[in-house]
C-alpha cells in the first residue's frame, strides 16, 4: 500500500518514524535538482555579447595651416603716402570672386584725389602673407595717372608694407600702413 497524501509525489508508506522526515528531505531534493535543471537550461543562460570590431587605424592628421593674414585686409587704414599720412579703405571687388581686394583713397593729396582707387590687388596663391597689386602712380594733379606692379607684404592683420616692383616708377614708396581700429579675426567672405 502507498500514502499518497501529497498527490504530486507519491512514496511507499513506511512504518518507521523517520519516515515523514526521509519524505520531506526527498521532497526538498527533488525540489533543489528541478531548480538547479532549470536554471542551467539556455533560457537562463547569459549571451554572449556580440564582439565589436577594432575601431580603425586614423592616420594622424596634420596640423592646421596658420591663417594667411593677407585674408584679413578688409577695413580702415591709415597709410604714409606722400602729403599724409591719409586714410584708406580697404574692400573686396564686389564684382570679383576670391580675394580681390580695392584700396580706396578717402583724403586727397596734391597727386591723387579724394575717392580714387588708389590699387586693386589679390592673394598670391603660394606665397603666404603677399598681395600683388596694381597701384596708380600719377604726377601732381593726377597728371599722367598709370598703374604700376607692387607687393603688399602683411607682417600682421594691423601692420603692411606697399613697395613698388620697380622703385623708381613712383616717388614716396614704400607706403606703411596702419590699421584703424580693431583688426578682425577671421576673414571676410569672398
Amino acid at each position: 500500500m502507498t500514502d499518497c497524501t501529497c498527490p504530486p509525489i507519491c512514496l511507499p508508506a513506511r512504518s518507521t518514524p523517520t519516515a515523514p522526515r526521509r519524505r520531506t528531505s526527498a521532497i526538498v531534493a527533488i525540489f533543489f535538482a528541478c531548480l538547479i535543471a532549470g536554471c542551467n537550461s539556455q533560457s537562463f543562460q547569459y549571451a554572449q555579447e556580440p564582439s565589436m570590431p577594432p575601431a580603425p587605424i586614423v592616420p594622424p592628421q596634420p596640423p592646421l595651416a596658420p591663417l594667411n593674414e593677407a585674408r584679413l585686409l578688409n577695413g580702415n587704414w591709415m597709410a604714409t603716402y606722400p602729403g599724409g599720412p591719409l586714410r584708406v579703405v580697404i574692400s573686396l571687388d564686389p564684382m570679383l570672386r576670391g580675394r580681390n581686394y580695392v584700396a580706396t583713397l578717402i583724403d586727397g593729396s596734391k597727386t591723387i584725389p579724394a575717392g580714387q582707387v588708389i590699387w586693386r590687388g589679390n592673394l598670391d596663391p603660394n606665397v603666404p602673407g603677399l598681395v600683388l597689386a596694381d597701384q596708380v602712380c600719377a604726377d601732381n594733379g593726377f597728371v599722367q595717372a598709370r598703374m604700376v606692379k607692387a607687393r603688399i607684404l602683411v607682417r600682421d592683420p594691423s601692420h603692411f608694407t606697399e613697395e613698388l616692383v620697380d622703385p623708381k616708377d613712383c616717388r614716396g614708396f614704400p607706403v606703411k600702413y596702419v590699421r584703424v581700429g580693431p583688426a578682425p579675426t577671421a576673414p571676410q567672405r569672398d
